[in-house]
């Protein structure tokens, strides 16, 4: 998982599959895995398409960067790359189903004369485009390749930073001599331990090649530079006697000229700015004045970005720049008129997990114009750093805000009210959100004193319950960090304001909550899992006790037939109570093969267990299930959890969802990762049967990863699905189909 002062987070996401019918035996059976061993037919059951909505942001973002068209690509950790064709105004997501099958991409190549051709530096090797972005395909199936640079002199011939694990400091550079369509190992005498970060291509003569190792995101090397005369195959220290290096850069108009930066190890101390008129091989220092380096068009002319501290407060913010070559320097803008967004966070503007250089990225079709990618947003300058704006988020009213569709996120809980029809979003790092016109825009409603560091810019939930027939009572949880205290809150006026309704509830992470729709309206029963414990609430959420010490439980569910029988499920199987979850009268009903692994968070992907438990809204004696990991799939009871059957294989499974008049339209989802992992290829997102469980087709139109979590239909428009999908946001969909006459 990533870090940064306060924030976890890490990769995910899975890949889109066919439209597939899939036939299912009366009884329980074992559905292949395989898409190969499925057989297709052309069903098409949905004409419509899933649709996405959030406030926009989320993270990580490794890097951005622009070819000499203008399109965008931002690399992020989660969902593969995404692609804006009108200069950050609107985004789309680049997957599986382009063919894109790693979800971390790390770093970025453009041809600088074909706009066509586009490289995707990632955790499994390479990916070329030559569309534009628009499908890709996989040149290099081996290492952890974190940045790409074709030559401006001859394209043909490019550089790749290269390690044989996302986590080894070993880096080699690799060079291809086709346009990035093959590759292989150059460099020879490079010293063990680097970790390299940036590459840098002579733009007129493709063997001068320069390279920065430091400080990456899941491996550390030392902060010096290197430089290849040859074409990548033997090196030389660049600088090696003037400190720990930051970035280097060539002169625009005159390439022969080199500057370096520097940092020192105390955050107060400044660096200093060097420059060599000999490509190198001779420096005079000019500046005690250190950042990313960005070259303006004229000799001499550069600006620096100190990313580390881009602090209002701090002297070092903003953007300096000289016309001189170093000699004057004046401030061109401050952190303080840059726009954020929605989010209000002093850090906002920070450096890439990835290494302080892979920040900020040129624009290949405007030399005035840089990019700048951090844990959580993308922003651009497009008038020479003298203003830096938001390119993830619109702000659509007051308080307000709505996606361009660089998202990047994970849902930890999804809900809408049946009453006042108002969508509520627990995220990973974003927290709580709220949406009352169907996600047409998102209003915060994070607490600063329940987010801590994040001081109310975000946060983590994971546990959401509106009330089942009174508008505008909610309960939620809030944390600063995932696997840290969490707090349970009430608002009774949709989000407006909340009280905490946490007494009793251990200082745990918090999730499953449900509320039982019988009970009286000014005195809620409650359901929540604490730390894997079953807890419960007679009193609105007040005074919690606990009901079922299950040690794996991390979801519950009422019946709506009978509030007397409660479900708690996780890795530890299936419990059930039909004595209204009193202490005691819990027995465990699931069968051993839907038990899983313990010691794993129930969001990591080597977590394994019961996903979700529906009791069915027209049958009070059936119930589904869900189960992650090897024996994983659908499975139904239809006599309370005594007896079960395999109505869909799928390790992957994660939720499902009854129409509720229509009990033969089932929907099910399936995603080998949530908050961490990567793409698999039986990874099938959305399932959908309209016999009741018999055949199966996938319906992932819109998915660019076939990555689905929770489901549920629209309580006011049961023609209307909401899906949790990571990565890309709040999903919908509607489905003709579903609505009987």
């Amino acid at each position: 998982m990533r870090q940064r002062l306060f924030i976890l987070m890490l990769l995910l996401l899975v890949a889109c599959g066919g439209d597939e019918v899939v036939e299912v035996a009366e009884t329980a059976v074992s559905i292949p895995t395989d898409p190969t061993e499925i057989p297709a037919e052309p069903a098409s059951p949905a004409p419509s398409q899933w649709q996405f909505t959030a406030p926009g942001g989320g993270g990580a973002f490794s890097t951005v960067g622009a070819g000499p068209s203008g399109i965008i690509i931002a690399a992020s950790d989660l969902s593969g790359a995404y692609r804006s064709l009108d200069r950050g105004q609107s985004w789309d997501v680049l997957g599986a189903a382009d063919g894109l099958t790693i979800t971390h991409v790390g770093g970025l190549g453009f041809d600088p004369q074909n706009p066509d051709v586009i490289l995707l530096a990632s955790d499994g090797g390479i990916f070329r485009s030559a569309d534009g972005g628009a499908t890709v395909a996989q040149v290099l199936d081996t290492g952890y390749v974190t940045d790409i640079q074709l030559s401006a002199s001859d394209p043909q011939i490019g550089y790749a930073g290269f390690h044989a694990e996302w986590n080894s400091s070993d880096g080699q550079v690799w060079r291809t001599g086709d346009n990035g369509r093959s590759w292989n190992r150059i460099s020879r005498d490079l010293p063990d331990g680097l970790r390299i970060l940036k590459l840098i291509v002579h733009p007129q003569n493709s063997d001068i090649v320069y390279l920065i190792s430091g400080e990456g995101r899941f491996a550390d090397g030392p902060p010096l530079a290197f430089r290849s005369m040859d074409g990548g195959i033997s090196w030389s220290p660049l600088g090696a006697d003037l400190g720990s290096v930051m970035d280097v850069a060539l002169d625009r108009a005159l390439p022969q000229i080199v500057y370096l930066t520097t940092y020192e190890p105390s955050p107060d101390a400044v660096g200093a700015l060097w420059r060599s008129r000999d490509g190198g091989d001779s420096w005079e220092k000019v500046a005690n004045r250190t950042g990313v380096i960005w070259p303006g068009t004229a000799s001499g002319t550069l600006r620096l970005i100190e990313t580390r501290f881009q602090l209002t407060w701090d002297d070092r913010n903003g953007v300096w720049e000289t016309s001189d070559g170093g000699q004057n320097w004046t401030q061109v803008s401050q952190r303080y008129d840059w726009d954020a967004g929605w989010t209000q966070g002093f850090w906002a503007y920070e450096p890439s997990f990835n290494g302080v250089v892979r920040t900020l990225g040129e624009d290949l079709s405007d030399p005035g114009s840089l990019f700048w990618a951090t844990g959580q947003s993308v922003f651009g300058s497009f008038d020479n750093g003298r203003s830096f704006q938001n390119l993830f988020t619109d702000a659509v009213q007051p308080g307000g805000w709505r996606s361009r569709g660089l998202d990047n996120v994970v849902l930890g809980e999804l809900a809408k009210s049946a009453t006042d029809g108002t969508l509520y979003a627990g995220f990973y790092d974003l927290g709580c959100w709220r949406s009352p016109d169907d996600g047409a825009s998102w209003f915060n409603c994070n607490l600063p004193e329940y987010t801590g560091a994040w001081e109310g810019n975000g946060g983590n939930t994971l546990a959401i319950a509106t009330d089942p027939t009174v508008p505008g009572q909610v309960w939620l949880s809030q944390a600063q960090e995932i696997e840290g205290a969490h707090t349970l809150l009430f608002s009774a006026d949709g989000g407006q304001s909340w009280t905490e309704a946490n007494a009793g509830l251990p200082g745990t992470v918090l999730a499953g909550l449900s509320v039982d729709a019988a009970s009286a309206e000014n005195g809620r029963t409650l359901f929540i899992t604490a730390g894997g414990d079953v807890y419960t609430s007679h009193n609105h959420g007040e005074n919690w006790a606990l009901a079922l010490a299950c040690g794996g439980c991390r979801v519950t569910a009422v019946s709506p037939h009978d509030s007397s029988v409660v479900f708690a499920a996780g890795e530890a199987g299936v419990w059930r109570s039909t004595a209204g979850g009193a202490v005691g009268s819990w027995q465990e009903v699931g069968l051993p093969q839907m038990r899983g692994s313990t010691g794993e968070a129930f969001w990591d992907r080597y977590w394994a267990g019961v996903t979700a438990v529906l009791p069915h809204p027209q049958d009070p004696n059936q119930i589904l299930v869900t189960v992650f990991g090897e024996n994983g799939g659908l499975y139904r009871s239809d006599d309370g959890g005594e007896r079960w059957e395999l109505l869909l294989a799928d390790r992957f499974m994660r939720d499902t969802a009854v129409h509720p008049q229509n009990p033969q339209f089932i929907l099910a989802t399936s995603a080998s990762a949530i908050y961490s992992g990567g793409y698999e290829p039986d990874s099938s997102g959305v399932w959908l049967s309209e016999d009741g469980g018999r055949n199966w087709v996938r319906v992932n139109e819109g998915l660019d990863w076939p990555f689905a979590n929770q489901i549920f239909f629209d309580p006011a428009n049961p023609g209307r699905v909401w899906l949790n999908a990571p990565g890309v946001g709040v999903g919908w969909r509607n489905f003709a189909s579903a609505v009987t006459e």
